[in-house]
């Protein structure tokens, strides 16, 4: 064979060689560069969080199933809720938050029940449970110092809860001040209280444990005491009659006088009692203990309560809308108890409270016995030195609480 062929076929034969030596790393080096395929990912349910208030006239089952939980769970939810807490006492504008899955599924549930306690539903592995917890409420002693300007409610504008401290306040000096004529503007007032939070939030008030109202530089204190509030000697600022049969001391509206020209006979004619404008339904209450002698309709006067108290004090209330439950004759009746509602009833223009007071059969004028009223009985003897030790420290802090209160003016 020529010299040349056997070259060539020598060349064709190292080049085999090098392309088998060759050919698996490459298709190996490309075949590495390709990316794996993932699995297509699984789609995990997101957690939405509603927080609401219950709506008028909603129960449990319809407001779950307004935020899209299906009725099979919220039915469920409901009959497990039962044994724990009855929903029928849900109250319209308590708030609520849930946790639910896109897909409906309800994952927790919670209800504020009132200040202290709350509804919590949970789901488990198998299925809900719920219960109703406490919470854990810190107590903190506080001190309020305000002063008035144009009322007391405008002066306690900056403290949650107003209304509670505005009442409080009314009802510890009610026998030494009328809070709808005699509060002027430069009043003051101070105040030691208990407060609860949750979780550095405020919860509630306690109790006022100290109380000072300066009105026109008259200073009065009420210090709390086996629940009755006390002067700093001991005197009790109750007295065996209430300062007026309503929760805070309203306007006057018309006074007890023998000529007064009626707004519907268009007469002259005695009015021999005081009316109070108030809100129709505001709570009524008896000013002293006695015995009810009538509970019912008496013409002109609507509906009516009588009672006669010690020492031949009579008192009436007259155009009320309702006759408190239990309120009839010869029912024993205890000083703050209920006696019906504010209404109109009767020949009433508007809505009022038209109370009457007698002594041993003559009318008197409501106003000033109410104000003068009789002491309460005194405190025991016995209980003095406690009571000076336990006012010690809070006659203190009302102390240095007017001292920074004029410092502050300075």
């Amino acid at each position: 064979m020529p010299f040349y062929k056997c070259r060539i076929g020598f060349i064709w034969c190292l080049l085999l060689a090098v392309l088998v030596a060759v050919t698996p790393k490459y298709w190996e080096s490309n075949v590495g560069s390709i990316p794996v395929l993932a699995p297509p990912p699984v789609e995990i349910p997101k957690t939405q969080v509603v927080e609401d208030r219950i709506q008028k006239n909603r129960t449990l089952v319809a407001t779950l199933v307004d935020y899209d939980v299906p009725v099979a769970i919220a039915n469920e939810v409901a009959d497990l809720i039962h044994p724990v807490f009855d929903l029928r006492k849900m109250r319209f504008g308590n708030p609520f938050r849930l946790e639910k899955e896109t897909d409906g599924t309800l994952k927790a549930f919670e209800y504020k029940i009132d200040d202290e306690s709350v509804l919590k539903v949970q789901k488990g592995s198998d299925s809900y449970e719920a219960k109703v917890e406490k919470l854990d409420l810190e107590i903190r002693e506080k001190t309020i110092m305000a002063e008035i300007h144009t009322s007391l409610w405008e002066a306690l504008n900056e403290v949650p809860k107003r209304e509670y401290l505005a009442i409080e306040l009314a009802e510890i000096f009610q026998w030494q001040v009328d809070f709808s004529t005699e509060i002027q503007p430069g009043d003051e007032i101070r105040l030691i209280i208990d407060e609860f939070l949750h979780d550095g939030t405020f919860v509630k008030y306690g109790k006022v444990q100290a109380a000072e109202l300066v009105n026109a530089g008259r200073h009065y204190r009420g210090f709390r005491f086996k629940d009755s509030y006390y002067d700093e000697k001991g005197v009790s600022l109750k007295r065996a009659i209430l300062a007026s049969p309503l929760k805070f001391t309203p306007r006057v509206s018309s006074g007890f006088t023998y000529r007064r020209m009626h707004p519907i006979l268009g007469r002259e004619r005695a009015h021999l009692a005081t009316d109070y404008a108030v809100p129709a339904g505001s709570p009524v209450v008896a000013v002293a203990n006695g015995t009810v002698t009538f509970a019912g309709w008496d013409g002109g006067y609507g509906n009516l309560v009588r009672i006669k108290h010690a020492s031949g004090l009579t008192s009436g209330y007259a155009h009320l809308s309702h006759i408190a439950l239990g309120i009839r004759a010869g029912h024993a009746i205890k000083q703050g108890e209920l006696v019906g509602l504010v209404g109109q009833t009767g020949l009433a223009t508007g809505p009022h409270l038209h109370f009457m007071m007698a002594k041993n059969g003559t009318p008197i004028n409501p106003v000033p016995a109410l104000k003068k009223g009789e002491p309460a009985p005194p405190l025991d003897p016995k209980l003095k030195a406690e009571f000076v030790k336990q006012i010690a420290l809070v006659q203190e802090k009302l102390e240095a609480s007017s001292q920074s209160l004029t410092a502050a003016r300075q």
